[in-house]
Protein backbone atom coordinates (compact mmCIF):
# COMPACT_ATOMS: atom_id res chain seq x y z
CA UNK A 1 0.00 0.00 0.00
CA UNK A 2 0.93 3.62 -0.92
CA UNK A 3 2.40 5.45 2.15
CA UNK A 4 1.14 9.22 2.13
CA UNK A 5 5.03 10.04 1.77
CA UNK A 6 5.02 8.22 -1.80
CA UNK A 7 1.73 10.04 -3.30
CA UNK A 8 2.55 12.74 -5.56
CA UNK A 9 2.14 16.37 -4.80
CA UNK A 10 -1.22 16.65 -6.31
CA UNK A 11 -2.61 13.78 -5.05
CA UNK A 12 -2.24 15.31 -1.67
CA UNK A 13 -3.89 18.12 -2.37
CA UNK A 14 -7.16 16.17 -3.82
CA UNK A 15 -6.80 14.83 -0.47
CA UNK A 16 -6.56 17.77 1.49
CA UNK A 17 -9.50 19.10 -0.99
CA UNK A 18 -11.95 15.96 0.26
CA UNK A 19 -11.29 16.22 3.37
CA UNK A 20 -12.26 19.98 3.64
CA UNK A 21 -15.41 19.21 1.45
CA UNK A 22 -16.01 16.09 3.76
CA UNK A 23 -15.66 18.20 6.63
CA UNK A 24 -17.68 21.25 5.98
CA UNK A 25 -20.70 18.69 4.52
CA UNK A 26 -20.41 16.57 7.52
CA UNK A 27 -20.69 19.15 9.88
CA UNK A 28 -24.07 20.56 8.81
CA UNK A 29 -25.73 17.16 7.67
CA UNK A 30 -26.67 15.28 10.35
CA UNK A 31 -27.30 18.78 12.33
CA UNK A 32 -29.52 19.72 10.43
CA UNK A 33 -32.73 17.91 11.43
CA UNK A 34 -31.88 19.09 15.28
CA UNK A 35 -31.62 22.39 13.90
CA UNK A 36 -35.10 22.39 12.02
CA UNK A 37 -36.84 21.33 15.67
CA UNK A 38 -34.68 23.07 18.22
CA UNK A 39 -33.50 25.82 15.83
CA UNK A 40 -36.70 27.12 14.51
CA UNK A 41 -39.28 25.43 16.78
CA UNK A 42 -40.66 23.18 13.54
CA UNK A 43 -42.45 20.00 14.29
CA UNK A 44 -40.63 16.74 13.91
CA UNK A 45 -42.18 15.54 11.13
CA UNK A 46 -41.78 18.86 8.47
CA UNK A 47 -38.07 17.62 8.58
CA UNK A 48 -38.79 15.27 6.11
CA UNK A 49 -40.25 18.06 4.34
CA UNK A 50 -36.84 19.44 3.98
CA UNK A 51 -35.14 16.05 3.56
CA UNK A 52 -38.40 15.15 1.01
CA UNK A 53 -36.91 18.07 -1.04
CA UNK A 54 -33.34 17.83 -0.43
CA UNK A 55 -32.86 14.66 -1.43
CA UNK A 56 -34.22 14.62 -5.14
CA UNK A 57 -32.28 17.35 -5.99
CA UNK A 58 -29.22 15.63 -4.64
CA UNK A 59 -29.80 12.99 -7.05
CA UNK A 60 -30.85 15.29 -9.86
CA UNK A 61 -27.63 17.62 -9.21
CA UNK A 62 -25.44 14.38 -9.36
CA UNK A 63 -26.21 12.60 -12.39
CA UNK A 64 -25.77 16.36 -14.62
CA UNK A 65 -22.71 17.04 -12.86
CA UNK A 66 -21.55 13.24 -13.63
CA UNK A 67 -22.79 14.00 -17.74
CA UNK A 68 -20.99 17.16 -17.67
CA UNK A 69 -17.77 15.95 -16.83
CA UNK A 70 -18.37 13.24 -19.22
CA UNK A 71 -18.68 15.53 -21.83
CA UNK A 72 -15.69 17.56 -21.10
CA UNK A 73 -16.63 20.06 -19.14
CA UNK A 74 -13.83 22.21 -17.24
CA UNK A 75 -13.66 20.43 -13.43
CA UNK A 76 -13.10 23.38 -12.17
CA UNK A 77 -15.72 25.32 -13.28
CA UNK A 78 -17.88 22.83 -11.65
CA UNK A 79 -16.53 22.59 -8.46
CA UNK A 80 -16.49 26.15 -8.02
CA UNK A 81 -20.30 25.88 -8.77
CA UNK A 82 -20.84 23.25 -5.35
CA UNK A 83 -18.29 25.25 -3.49
CA UNK A 84 -19.71 28.89 -3.82
CA UNK A 85 -23.42 27.10 -2.69
CA UNK A 86 -21.75 25.77 0.29
CA UNK A 87 -20.35 28.89 1.15
CA UNK A 88 -23.60 31.05 0.24
CA UNK A 89 -25.61 27.95 2.72
CA UNK A 90 -23.55 28.27 5.60
CA UNK A 91 -23.94 32.21 5.58
CA UNK A 92 -27.37 32.12 4.96
CA UNK A 93 -27.63 29.66 8.11
CA UNK A 94 -26.72 31.84 10.19
CA UNK A 95 -29.82 33.96 9.02
CA UNK A 96 -32.37 31.58 8.57
CA UNK A 97 -35.38 31.96 10.97
CA UNK A 98 -38.23 30.05 9.21
CA UNK A 99 -38.73 26.85 7.52
CA UNK A 100 -39.90 28.08 4.69
CA UNK A 101 -36.40 29.95 4.50
CA UNK A 102 -34.68 26.55 4.99
CA UNK A 103 -36.53 24.79 2.14
CA UNK A 104 -36.74 27.48 -0.61
CA UNK A 105 -33.06 29.34 -0.07
CA UNK A 106 -31.00 26.49 1.75
CA UNK A 107 -32.16 23.36 0.07
CA UNK A 108 -31.47 24.04 -3.70
CA UNK A 109 -27.84 25.13 -2.49
CA UNK A 110 -27.79 22.38 -0.48
CA UNK A 111 -27.94 20.46 -3.62
CA UNK A 112 -25.22 21.30 -5.73
CA UNK A 113 -23.22 21.30 -2.13
CA UNK A 114 -23.34 17.98 -2.43
CA UNK A 115 -22.17 17.33 -6.23
CA UNK A 116 -19.08 18.67 -4.73
CA UNK A 117 -17.87 14.79 -3.56
CA UNK A 118 -18.41 13.23 -6.41
CA UNK A 119 -16.42 16.06 -8.51
CA UNK A 120 -13.19 15.55 -6.77
CA UNK A 121 -13.92 11.71 -6.96
CA UNK A 122 -13.85 11.82 -10.73
CA UNK A 123 -11.11 14.90 -11.17
CA UNK A 124 -8.81 12.37 -9.18
CA UNK A 125 -9.95 9.40 -11.01
CA UNK A 126 -8.83 10.80 -14.18
CA UNK A 127 -6.24 12.59 -13.00
CA UNK A 128 -4.75 8.74 -11.98
CA UNK A 129 -5.50 7.58 -15.09
CA UNK A 130 -3.50 10.48 -16.93
CA UNK A 131 -0.57 9.78 -14.98
CA UNK A 132 -0.44 6.05 -14.63
CA UNK A 133 -1.44 5.88 -10.93
CA UNK A 134 -2.70 2.67 -9.39
CA UNK A 135 -6.36 3.48 -9.24
CA UNK A 136 -7.39 1.50 -6.54
CA UNK A 137 -5.35 2.38 -4.15
CA UNK A 138 -5.85 6.44 -4.60
CA UNK A 139 -9.72 5.53 -4.34
CA UNK A 140 -9.00 3.90 -0.80
CA UNK A 141 -6.97 7.51 0.12
CA UNK A 142 -9.50 9.08 -1.12
CA UNK A 143 -12.07 7.32 0.43
CA UNK A 144 -10.16 7.96 3.87
CA UNK A 145 -10.33 11.13 4.02
CA UNK A 146 -14.22 11.03 3.78
CA UNK A 147 -13.98 8.51 7.23
CA UNK A 148 -12.10 10.79 8.83
CA UNK A 149 -13.80 14.24 7.82
CA UNK A 150 -16.96 12.37 9.22
CA UNK A 151 -15.07 11.48 12.42
CA UNK A 152 -14.48 14.94 13.07
CA UNK A 153 -17.67 17.19 11.59
CA UNK A 154 -20.71 16.16 13.22
CA UNK A 155 -18.91 15.97 16.66
CA UNK A 156 -17.62 19.11 16.51
CA UNK A 157 -20.35 21.05 15.20
CA UNK A 158 -23.03 19.63 17.74
CA UNK A 159 -19.96 20.23 20.66
CA UNK A 160 -20.17 23.96 19.24
CA UNK A 161 -24.35 24.34 19.32
CA UNK A 162 -24.27 22.73 23.09
CA UNK A 163 -21.65 25.51 24.10
CA UNK A 164 -22.45 28.49 21.38
CA UNK A 165 -25.73 27.65 19.70
CA UNK A 166 -26.08 27.50 15.75
CA UNK A 167 -24.52 30.22 14.84
CA UNK A 168 -21.08 29.14 16.00
CA UNK A 169 -22.00 25.70 14.54
CA UNK A 170 -23.15 27.78 11.29
CA UNK A 171 -19.95 29.71 11.33
CA UNK A 172 -17.39 27.70 11.68
CA UNK A 173 -18.70 25.64 8.55
CA UNK A 174 -18.00 29.28 6.91
CA UNK A 175 -14.80 29.38 7.56
CA UNK A 176 -14.13 25.68 6.61
CA UNK A 177 -15.80 26.58 3.38
CA UNK A 178 -13.53 29.15 3.08
CA UNK A 179 -10.68 27.53 2.65
CA UNK A 180 -12.45 24.69 0.76
CA UNK A 181 -13.10 27.78 -1.90
CA UNK A 182 -9.41 28.64 -1.34
CA UNK A 183 -8.25 24.97 -2.02
CA UNK A 184 -10.63 24.30 -4.75
CA UNK A 185 -9.16 27.56 -6.99
CA UNK A 186 -5.78 26.06 -6.44
CA UNK A 187 -5.70 22.47 -6.20
CA UNK A 188 -8.23 21.70 -9.80
CA UNK A 189 -5.85 23.10 -12.71
CA UNK A 190 -7.96 25.58 -15.06
CA UNK A 191 -7.57 23.54 -18.08
CA UNK A 192 -8.71 20.14 -16.75
CA UNK A 193 -11.35 18.35 -18.46
CA UNK A 194 -11.67 15.08 -19.34
CA UNK A 195 -10.35 13.83 -22.61
CA UNK A 196 -13.24 12.12 -23.91
CA UNK A 197 -14.96 13.64 -27.27
CA UNK A 198 -18.29 14.96 -26.15
CA UNK A 199 -21.48 12.59 -28.54
CA UNK A 200 -23.70 14.61 -30.99
CA UNK A 201 -26.89 15.11 -29.75
CA UNK A 202 -28.88 12.51 -31.57
CA UNK A 203 -26.27 9.72 -30.19
CA UNK A 204 -28.34 8.14 -27.44
CA UNK A 205 -26.18 5.24 -24.87
CA UNK A 206 -27.37 2.23 -23.81
CA UNK A 207 -28.76 1.54 -20.48
CA UNK A 208 -25.27 0.20 -18.66
CA UNK A 209 -26.88 -2.52 -16.69
CA UNK A 210 -23.97 -3.78 -15.19
CA UNK A 211 -23.37 -0.32 -13.68
CA UNK A 212 -26.83 -0.39 -12.26
CA UNK A 213 -26.60 -3.57 -10.93
CA UNK A 214 -23.62 -2.49 -9.23
CA UNK A 215 -24.70 0.94 -7.71
CA UNK A 216 -27.85 -1.49 -6.31
CA UNK A 217 -25.44 -4.12 -4.65
CA UNK A 218 -24.07 -0.37 -2.60
CA UNK A 219 -27.29 0.61 -2.22
CA UNK A 220 -28.01 -2.07 0.41
CA UNK A 221 -24.80 -1.43 2.03
CA UNK A 222 -25.89 1.69 2.64
CA UNK A 223 -29.26 1.18 3.89
CA UNK A 224 -27.61 -1.45 6.59
CA UNK A 225 -25.26 1.44 7.77
CA UNK A 226 -28.03 3.91 7.93
CA UNK A 227 -30.75 1.32 9.59
CA UNK A 228 -28.32 0.55 12.30
CA UNK A 229 -26.86 4.51 12.82
CA UNK A 230 -30.53 5.90 12.56
CA UNK A 231 -31.50 3.13 15.48
CA UNK A 232 -28.64 2.71 17.35
CA UNK A 233 -28.70 5.14 20.40
CA UNK A 234 -32.65 4.97 21.25
CA UNK A 235 -32.12 0.98 20.86
CA UNK A 236 -28.83 0.67 23.37
CA UNK A 237 -30.14 3.10 26.07
CA UNK A 238 -33.83 2.98 25.62
CA UNK A 239 -34.55 -0.92 24.89
CA UNK A 240 -31.13 -2.85 25.97
CA UNK A 241 -30.62 -0.48 29.22
CA UNK A 242 -26.85 1.00 28.44
CA UNK A 243 -25.21 3.92 29.44
CA UNK A 244 -25.66 6.97 27.82
CA UNK A 245 -21.77 6.88 26.27
CA UNK A 246 -22.78 4.16 24.53
CA UNK A 247 -23.59 5.06 20.94
CA UNK A 248 -20.46 7.17 21.17
CA UNK A 249 -18.29 4.65 21.82
CA UNK A 250 -19.81 2.35 19.33
CA UNK A 251 -19.43 5.02 16.81
CA UNK A 252 -15.82 5.82 17.63
CA UNK A 253 -14.69 1.70 17.75
CA UNK A 254 -16.49 1.14 14.63
CA UNK A 255 -14.80 4.88 12.31
CA UNK A 256 -11.56 3.86 13.79
CA UNK A 257 -11.51 0.34 12.76
CA UNK A 258 -12.84 1.77 9.40
CA UNK A 259 -9.82 3.82 8.57
CA UNK A 260 -6.96 1.06 9.03
CA UNK A 261 -9.39 -1.92 6.80
CA UNK A 262 -10.20 0.29 4.23
CA UNK A 263 -6.36 0.26 3.73
CA UNK A 264 -6.48 -3.15 3.68
CA UNK A 265 -9.27 -4.18 2.08
CA UNK A 266 -7.21 -2.85 -1.26
CA UNK A 267 -4.31 -5.46 -0.57
CA UNK A 268 -7.45 -8.26 0.32
CA UNK A 269 -9.28 -7.40 -2.83
CA UNK A 270 -5.68 -8.06 -4.75
CA UNK A 271 -5.53 -11.52 -3.39
CA UNK A 272 -9.36 -12.80 -3.40
CA UNK A 273 -11.14 -10.31 -6.34
CA UNK A 274 -12.93 -7.43 -5.53
CA UNK A 275 -16.50 -9.24 -5.89
CA UNK A 276 -15.38 -11.81 -3.10
CA UNK A 277 -14.09 -8.84 -0.29
CA UNK A 278 -17.98 -7.40 -0.71
CA UNK A 279 -19.27 -11.03 -0.31
CA UNK A 280 -17.36 -10.99 2.68
CA UNK A 281 -18.24 -7.43 4.11
CA UNK A 282 -22.24 -8.54 3.06
CA UNK A 283 -21.63 -11.57 5.49
CA UNK A 284 -19.46 -9.77 8.28
CA UNK A 285 -22.29 -6.74 7.92
CA UNK A 286 -25.60 -8.95 8.53
CA UNK A 287 -23.70 -10.90 11.25
CA UNK A 288 -22.73 -8.07 13.40
CA UNK A 289 -26.81 -6.17 13.20
CA UNK A 290 -27.58 -9.74 14.49
CA UNK A 291 -25.26 -9.94 16.89
CA UNK A 292 -26.24 -6.11 18.13
CA UNK A 293 -29.79 -7.30 18.94
CA UNK A 294 -28.03 -10.00 21.67
CA UNK A 295 -25.78 -7.12 23.61
CA UNK A 296 -26.22 -7.02 27.12
CA UNK A 297 -23.20 -5.08 28.48
CA UNK A 298 -21.06 -2.18 26.96
CA UNK A 299 -18.28 -4.27 26.35
CA UNK A 300 -20.30 -6.12 23.99
CA UNK A 301 -20.91 -3.19 22.00
CA UNK A 302 -17.40 -2.37 21.75
CA UNK A 303 -16.37 -5.75 20.67
CA UNK A 304 -19.35 -6.00 17.95
CA UNK A 305 -18.55 -2.65 16.78
CA UNK A 306 -14.89 -3.79 15.64
CA UNK A 307 -16.99 -6.20 13.43
CA UNK A 308 -18.92 -3.46 12.06
CA UNK A 309 -15.80 -1.49 11.51
CA UNK A 310 -14.61 -4.23 9.90
CA UNK A 311 -17.34 -4.88 7.53
CA UNK A 312 -17.77 -0.66 6.51
CA UNK A 313 -14.18 -0.61 5.94
CA UNK A 314 -14.16 -3.62 3.25
CA UNK A 315 -16.98 -2.08 1.61
CA UNK A 316 -15.79 1.92 1.71
CA UNK A 317 -12.48 0.99 0.99
CA UNK A 318 -13.58 -0.70 -3.01
CA UNK A 319 -17.16 0.15 -3.30
CA UNK A 320 -16.49 3.38 -5.67
CA UNK A 321 -13.68 1.28 -7.73
CA UNK A 322 -15.90 -1.75 -8.04
CA UNK A 323 -18.73 0.60 -9.33
CA UNK A 324 -16.34 2.74 -11.56
CA UNK A 325 -14.88 -0.18 -12.96
CA UNK A 326 -18.25 -1.05 -15.03
CA UNK A 327 -18.00 2.14 -16.69
CA UNK A 328 -14.62 3.30 -17.17
CA UNK A 329 -14.71 5.35 -19.57
CA UNK A 330 -17.61 7.32 -18.17
CA UNK A 331 -16.00 7.62 -14.71
CA UNK A 332 -18.19 10.82 -14.23
CA UNK A 333 -21.37 8.88 -14.77
CA UNK A 334 -20.49 6.10 -12.82
CA UNK A 335 -18.83 8.32 -9.71
CA UNK A 336 -22.36 10.06 -9.97
CA UNK A 337 -24.46 6.71 -9.46
CA UNK A 338 -21.99 5.74 -6.77
CA UNK A 339 -22.64 9.11 -4.54
CA UNK A 340 -26.62 8.88 -5.85
CA UNK A 341 -26.73 4.85 -4.30
CA UNK A 342 -25.36 7.03 -0.79
CA UNK A 343 -27.70 9.65 -0.59
CA UNK A 344 -30.41 7.32 -1.64
CA UNK A 345 -29.33 4.63 0.30
CA UNK A 346 -29.60 7.38 3.12
CA UNK A 347 -32.64 8.38 2.64
CA UNK A 348 -34.45 4.95 2.45
CA UNK A 349 -33.03 4.04 5.68
CA UNK A 350 -33.81 7.06 7.70
CA UNK A 351 -37.14 7.37 6.52
CA UNK A 352 -37.69 3.29 6.87
CA UNK A 353 -36.25 3.31 10.55
CA UNK A 354 -39.16 5.47 11.87
CA UNK A 355 -41.81 3.76 10.23
CA UNK A 356 -39.98 -0.12 11.39
CA UNK A 357 -39.52 1.28 14.90
CA UNK A 358 -42.98 2.76 15.34
CA UNK A 359 -44.51 -0.70 13.90
CA UNK A 360 -42.77 -3.01 16.12
CA UNK A 361 -39.29 -1.99 17.99
CA UNK A 362 -35.63 -0.65 17.40
CA UNK A 363 -34.28 -4.47 17.70
CA UNK A 364 -36.42 -4.98 14.70
CA UNK A 365 -34.78 -2.47 12.24
CA UNK A 366 -31.08 -4.63 13.50
CA UNK A 367 -32.98 -7.52 11.83
CA UNK A 368 -34.26 -5.30 8.71
CA UNK A 369 -30.53 -4.23 8.21
CA UNK A 370 -29.09 -7.82 8.09
CA UNK A 371 -31.86 -8.36 6.06
CA UNK A 372 -30.45 -5.00 3.69
CA UNK A 373 -27.25 -7.12 3.62
CA UNK A 374 -28.15 -10.44 2.91
CA UNK A 375 -29.47 -9.12 0.14
CA UNK A 376 -26.89 -7.18 -1.22
CA UNK A 377 -25.24 -10.79 -1.36
CA UNK A 378 -27.65 -12.21 -2.79
CA UNK A 379 -26.86 -9.71 -5.73
CA UNK A 380 -23.49 -10.14 -5.58
CA UNK A 381 -24.05 -13.98 -5.72
CA UNK A 382 -26.67 -14.10 -8.33
CA UNK A 383 -24.38 -11.76 -10.56
CA UNK A 384 -20.74 -14.12 -10.18
CA UNK A 385 -20.87 -14.07 -14.02
CA UNK A 386 -21.54 -9.67 -14.50
CA UNK A 387 -17.57 -8.42 -14.90
CA UNK A 388 -16.21 -5.61 -16.66
CA UNK A 389 -16.02 -6.37 -20.59
CA UNK A 390 -11.98 -7.11 -21.21
CA UNK A 391 -11.58 -3.87 -22.60
CA UNK A 392 -13.31 -2.14 -19.76
CA UNK A 393 -11.06 -3.42 -16.99
CA UNK A 394 -8.78 -1.41 -14.53
CA UNK A 395 -5.90 0.26 -15.79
Amino acid sequence: MLSIAQLPRQVLLILLLQFTNSLGVSALIPLMSFFIVEGLGAEPWQVGLYTGLLMPMTLLANRWAGERLDQGFRVKRLLLVSICAFTTVTALLTQVSSLVMLIFLVAPLMSLTNMGSGTIFTFCRLYSERNDLDITRINSWLRMTVSLAWMIGPAASFSLVSHYGFSAAFGAAFAVSLVYLVLGTTVVPGSFRSARKSKARDEHDPINWKLLIAALICLGFIITNTLFVSAMPLFFVQETGLPGSTPGFSLSVKCLVEVFVIFGSVRLAEWIGTRQVLLLAACLAASSMILFTQVTELWHVIAVSVLEGTYYGLFAGISITFVQSFAPDRPGRATAIYMNSLFLGGMIGSVSMGFIASALDFKAVLYVAAASSVAAFTVLLATMKVQPDPAEKQV
